[in-house]
């Protein structure tokens, strides 16, 4: 054996210079944003489908008379079963998507927090719309008011999550839907749960459909590039 031959056990053990752990770390970002990434599009899918058929349920109420009508018990249990789905679906695949990755303390309060804050906004609408009802509402206004303060809230909460974890996607997805919110009441009941079925629901979808081709481009230039 040629003793000035080196270790081969010994260069593995050897540490790793400031480039090789700077590439290394960067290779384990990729990997668990490529993990994420890929649920994601099952993500949007999901509630472009709640919205689409949700609030096409609760337009048909009165928006296709005297042709048809849904009666009101129905559309509601339609609307409210598909967001609970949504919720619960969302909630499957995030932790599914998470799983094996290890989260610091940071990271958890943030993403504790960012829920919370979710929560918070939709009690707040609720609360709100209670106070303004109180003070003389008109009844015909409130199916404007609690879907348009929704839509705000989740669009806010979409344009934050996008500044606290950097994704461009998310701050695009959160304008969007923001901006349907703010046009939807303008077409009035019903037309505006149509507005939000339709626009809102294309919104969602074609987020989809954008992270999975992203995702899967992302995917095709790494295997090409070795």
């Amino acid at each position: 054996m040629d003793e000035n031959k080196p270790d081969s056990s010994a260069l593995d053990d050897a540490p790793l210079d400031a480039a090789a752990m700077l590439a290394l770390v960067e290779r384990e970002q990729s990997g668990v944003s490529r993990q994420m990434a890929r649920q994601i599009p099952w993500i949007l899918l999901a509630w472009g489908i709640a919205w689409v058929v949700g609030y096409g349920a609760l337009w048909l109420i009165d928006g296709a008379k005297p042709a048809f009508a849904l009666p009101l018990p129905v559309a509601v249990v339609i609307f409210a079963g598909l967001l609970v789905g949504a919720v619960v679906l969302s909630a499957i695949i995030g932790a599914r998507a998470g799983r094996g990755i290890r989260s610091n303390r940071a990271a958890a309060f943030t993403g504790t927090v960012f829920g919370i804050t979710g929560f918070a906004g939709f009690l707040s609408i609720y609360v709100f719309a209670a106070a303004m009802s109180a003070n003389g509402m008109p009844e015909r206004l409130e199916p404007i008011f609690f879907p348009t303060g929704m839509g705000i809230i989740i669009g806010i909460m979409y344009l934050m999550a996008g500044a606290i974890w950097r994704a461009v996607p998310a701050v695009v997805l959160g304008a969007l839907l923001l901006v349907v919110a703010l046009v939807a009441p303008f077409f009035g009941y019903p037309n505006h749960y149509l507005f939000f079925a339709l626009a809102g629901g294309a919104v969602f979808l074609g987020g989809a459909v954008s992270v999975a081709l992203y995702s899967r481009g992302t995917q095709w230039k790494k295997r090409a590039g070795g």
